[in-house]
């Protein structure tokens, strides 16, 4: 396991909320350039040299970006993308940073403020090949005004966790390391397998994850949150939460039979809903969606099932 890092637990959590709240899971905007071809999938560019062998990939948005090879200058505005290009060997590709990638080796990176609605006179001193932005209607503008710039710019969005693997993925072909980041995302599965495994023999723990707030905001089905804490032998109570994370009224929260609320250490929940309930505190890393979900997983299993680590797992 690699060591942890500590961005902005929460970043990627509150803006998917956001872009939720704004309308964001409406899908792809209209007039996005979507074509055939996987996400994460390098072909060759049809407008590089003969022979050179080109990166294409499909954002979030559906829009293609297509690079006539590996990206040698990237400015990432993803704290988990920032991550996953480090863990594959990008640290010398990337060009700048955002307040809230602390890791030691970034530190000298000149930083374009936040992930969201940074400042882009900083950001196009810097040159970048791509932009890696955050999709979703909490900050459209900043998209818009890179491709205006005809900077070229990719879109994710990691809510759940097949987005964390397509996202490690597309890293690992931005920078030609397609190799290294589909061992990664092995290595991803093959913690999650093991995981089920171990917590198999258990009876599911009914949960909510709360993020804190009032009235407090919840983690949907559709989150990473919610399913790695399944993979965990969770079973998130709030199954029909409509968005990916929403407020969720007290009435709601006092009303479902919960076993364990999940939330990260320092997040703000009314005490009456915690009252007589197991409140199961986590590291702020869990919600990170980045290459160490599975660690994260390990996490919640052995916080859930206590009997795991009295075995040594």
């Amino acid at each position: 396991m690699g060591t942890r890092r500590r961005a902005l637990p929460g970043l990627l959590v509150l803006g998917l909320w956001a872009g939720v709240a704004c309308g964001g899971e409406s899908g792809p905007p209209a007039g996005g350039a979507a074509t055939a071809g996987a996400a994460g999938q390098a072909s060759p560019a049809p407008d590089g040299p003969e022979g050179a062998t080109g990166v294409v990939l499909v954002g979030h948005d559906g829009d293609t970006l297509r690079l006539a090879g590996p990206a040698r200058r990237v400015v990432s505005l993803v704290p988990s993308a920032t991550e996953a290009l480090i863990r594959l060997g990008g640290l010398e590709r990337l060009a700048g940073r955002t307040d809230y990638d602390t890791a030691p080796e970034v530190a000298d990176l000149p930083s374009v403020g936040g992930g969201l609605e940074p400042n882009l006179e900083i950001l196009r001193t810097l040159e970048p090949d791509v932009v890696v932005a955050f999709a979703g209607e909490s900050d459209a503008r900043t998209a818009r005004v890179l491709r205006d710039l005809a900077i070229p710019v990719l879109e994710i969005r990691p809510s759940g966790i097949s987005d964390i693997r397509t996202m490690i993925l597309q890293m690992g072909e931005l920078i030609g390391a397609g190799d290294a980041a589909r061992d990664m995302v092995a290595g991803i599965d093959g913690t999650l397998e093991e995981i089920r495994i171990a917590v198999a023999p258990f009876p599911p723990v009914r949960m909510v994850y709360l993020l804190g707030g009032t009235p407090p905001l919840a983690a949907g089905p559709d989150t990473f949150l919610s399913q790695l804490v399944e993979v965990a032998g969770g079973e998130n109570v709030l199954h029909d939460l409509g968005s990916l994370y929403a407020p969720v009224s007290p009435e709601v929260l006092l009303d479902r039979e919960i076993d364990a609320v999940l939330t990260t250490r320092g997040s703000r929940i009314d005490a009456r809903l915690l009252e007589g309930r197991r409140v199961v505190e986590l590291p702020g890393d869990v919600e990170i969606p980045g290459p160490d979900v599975g660690e994260s997983a390990w996490l919640v299993a052995r916080a859930l099932h206590p009997e795991l680590a009295e075995r040594g797992r």
